[in-house]
């Protein structure tokens, strides 16, 4: 068995305070970490795809963060390798979608191609993984939703509140 992390976090700037009030507070970004490099994380941001690490979070001016560990098969944790790293590989092909963020605030369904916002990228590599399973399609999922989906699940190791 392995573990990934569900990364949760709120900042300080102005675009995040605006996404904190109208989604309900909580956390307005998400991202994946693994277990063979706990200080990385993944997700998508304003310019693609993007590789993130405690330090730049702390620089960033995070104000809150949760971090949610699960416990994963091998086989899945395998899958779920391949599909960042094929985004990785692949990263100028993806942008970051503010029109499917509001979609998902909106609560309307709308999958546009290679364009993905931080917890849609989250729930899509879950899912193709096998690793969590999810209730609604990726493109349904803010971040602030992750923690009732994470909450009751049997993988649920721990979860560590304000890690950065």
């Amino acid at each position: 068995m392995k573990q990934v992390n569900i990364m949760l976090t709120k900042y300080s700037d102005w675009g995040s305070t605006l996404i904190y009030l109208a989604c309900g507070f909580g956390y307005t970004h998400a991202a994946i970490g693994l277990d063979e490099n706990p200080d990385v994380y993944y997700s998508f941001n304003r310019k693609g795809f993007c590789e993130e690490n405690l330090t730049k979070y702390r620089r960033h001016g995070v104000k809150k963060s949760v971090c949610y560990q699960l416990e994963v098969t091998d086989e899945a944790y395998e899958k779920l390798t391949e599909c960042i790293e094929e985004f990785r590989r692949k990263r100028e092909q993806y942008c970051y979608s503010t029109l499917g963020a509001i979609l998902c605030h909106l609560q309307i369904p709308y999958k546009w191609e290679n364009r993905y916002f931080c917890s849609q990228f989250v729930a899509e590599v879950l899912k193709r993984s096998g690793a969590v399973h999810l209730k609604k399609k990726p493109y349904l999922y803010l971040p602030n939703q992750f923690r009732m989906e994470l909450m009751p699940k049997r993988q649920l190791l721990y979860i560590q509140y304000n890690p950065v």
